[in-house]
């Protein structure tokens, strides 16, 4: 998930460039339209990109996705006899 998303990061910002490049600089009254995009686009790209599983959000979905675990090895062996 973590590709699909930094790959669409990347295309969205390549097609932001592309567009400056075949059209030009965008009127007054988008410019703070493009600004929000590509501020969005490259920030989550950054944060995708520096996020370390050992930081606290990391940490504790690691840890809800092992309690999940654990309940559902329970039910299979509670099934199983």
């Amino acid at each position: 998930m973590k590709i699909i998303t930094i790959l669409l990061n990347i295309a969205s910002v390549c097609l932001m460039t592309y567009l400056f490049i075949q059209k030009g600089m965008p009127r007054n009254d988008e410019l703070l339209i493009v600004i929000v995009i590509m501020a969005a686009n490259l920030m989550s790209l950054f944060t995708i990109l520096s996020f370390k599983d050992n930081s606290l959000l990391g940490l504790y979905i690691q840890r809800k996705k092992l309690e999940e675990q654990q309940k559902i090895e329970i039910m299979s062996s509670k099934n199983k006899s």
